[in-house]
């Protein structure tokens, strides 16, 4: 079972590096947004960062699957490009980036999926799913913010729900 993000109250933190704000999640279905200020492009880089309980079997690999499945839907084609395991065997994690071609043209976007287990259930866990989107001309520019926000994120101490 998936719980929607909006039932969540999840104590997170994480720093926000220089040239960015918070942006309304609107529609987005992410807890949080975060754009670039100044980006002057066609398109602004973007953060979003999302928060699921899961208490399925599903793994990290078919969680970071569905991420692209539901970018597929919103897009003419993604494709994987990169994808490593990150975290360990209790909190299992995946990065990976994806290649989106848009009708306005291609993007980039970074993902990085975490666990956080909660109690002594197997299968009872929190998911994150922290996302940066940029053009790739962008990326040089953008990706070592988004490097800096995901080393900082944290679920703060003694308040997991």
């Amino acid at each position: 079972m998936v719980t929607a993000p909006e039932h969540i109250d999840v104590p997170v933190g994480f720093d926000v590096p220089d040239g960015w704000r918070a942006a309304d999640p609107d529609d987005t279905g992410a807890a949080f947004v975060l754009v670039k200020d100044g980006d002057r492009t066609d398109f602004t880089p973007n953060v979003t960062i999302g928060v699921l309980r899961r208490d399925d079997d599903a793994d990290i690999d078919t969680v970071a699957a569905e991420s692209v499945r539901r970018l597929a839907a919103s897009v003419l084609e993604v494709s994987v490009v990169d994808k490593q395991d990150v975290g360990n065997d209790r909190a299992p994690g995946i990065a990976q980036v994806v290649r989106l071609r848009t009708e306005d043209g291609v993007l980039v976007q970074s993902q990085v999926h975490l666990t956080i287990p909660l109690g002594d259930a197997p299968h009872d866990r929190l998911v994150v799913e922290l996302a940066c989107t940029c053009r790739p001309e962008q990326a040089q520019d953008v990706i070592p913010d988004f490097q800096l926000l995901v080393a900082s994120f944290h679920i703060r101490q003694g308040e997991i729900p």
